[in-house]
């Protein structure tokens, strides 16, 4: 064989001679003092493991998601649907033993003859009988408070019992306050009759707030669009109690800008601004 036998393999025009790298082994130290032949059957101590993402990964649930899905919905407990079937019954009992019609109520509201026709004509000029007015608001009101988180240090039942009792003497007070402004000033009339008043602005709203109570509680999902109505209602309530009482003492008050004044400010501003303030 000549040397003009042999192949040249650096003239191959495919062949990438120059571009062809050469990758040197590297032996690590624990295999540098053995033979090849030792070191195929060396037991090798360590195995790194390379996981490949998986092609669904996109399309699994986390560990937190997959608990929340599986877990039943937290439920209302079981005294609160009996607690709501009770006030029904009481605002019904009280309508039907007083003989009080809901569009004689709205109107009484609204309306000084009317107001006084109810009074008289269903036996309501006494403040026993109208105190019940003021507590189904206070229970009806308690409820739903109840049941918020910051609550929840104490058993329901038992926040729901002492938000009751802590609202009706925070509400005596403020009507003794208000008895004793009037007999000061001489204006028993005035203060008794917007006391009278603010007791059917009481029955009327714990009578319109029950029903979206059981959307509160047991409608899915719907619970804070429903809280919001709720606070709606009560503050729309508020306002037209304000303007109802302006107009009774502006018509049977003698001195009509004094009392006003200790009207709004003492009886009705004062309570809610140190409500804000202690929240």
């Amino acid at each position: 064989m000549t040397t003009s036998d042999t192949l040249d393999l650096s003239t191959l025009p495919f062949y990438l001679w120059d571009t062809a790298a050469v990758v040197p082994v590297q032996e690590s130290e624990e295999y540098a003092g053995l033979s090849m032949l030792d070191s195929i059957f060396a037991p090798r101590m360590e195995t790194e493991v390379r996981q490949h993402p998986s092609m669904f990964r996109g399309h699994t649930l986390s560990v937190t998601h997959q608990d929340t899905v599986a877990r039943p919905p937290q439920g209302v407990p079981a005294w609160t649907f009996v607690a709501l079937l009770m006030l029904v019954g009481l605002v019904c009992l009280y309508y039907r033993q007083h003989k009080i019609t809901f569009s004689n109520l709205v109107k009484a509201v609204f309306d000084d003859r009317a107001m006084d026709r109810l009074l008289r004509g269903n036996n309501l000029t006494r403040t026993v009988q109208l105190i019940p007015m003021g507590l189904l608001l206070l229970a009806v009101m308690a409820l739903p408070v109840a049941h918020m988180p910051i609550l929840t240090q104490l058993p329901s039942p038992l926040v729901f019992l002492l938000l009751i009792v802590a609202s009706a003497l925070a509400y005596l007070l403020r009507n003794v306050l208000f008895l004793l402004l009037g007999s000061v000033f001489d204006n028993n009339a005035a203060v008794n009759l917007y006391i009278s008043n603010n007791y059917l602005f009481h029955l009327l709203l714990a009578t319109v707030l029950l029903p979206f109570l059981f959307l509160y509680f047991y409608l899915p999902g719907g619970s804070e669009a429903v809280l919001y109505i709720l606070l709606g209602i009560t503050a729309i309530e508020f306002v037209l109690r304000i303007f109802r009482g302006m107009k009774l003492f502006l018509t049977q008050s003698s001195d009509a800008r004094f009392y006003l004044f200790y009207y709004l400010c003492i009886v009705e501003m004062v309570p809610i601004l140190l409500l804000v303030k202690f929240l």
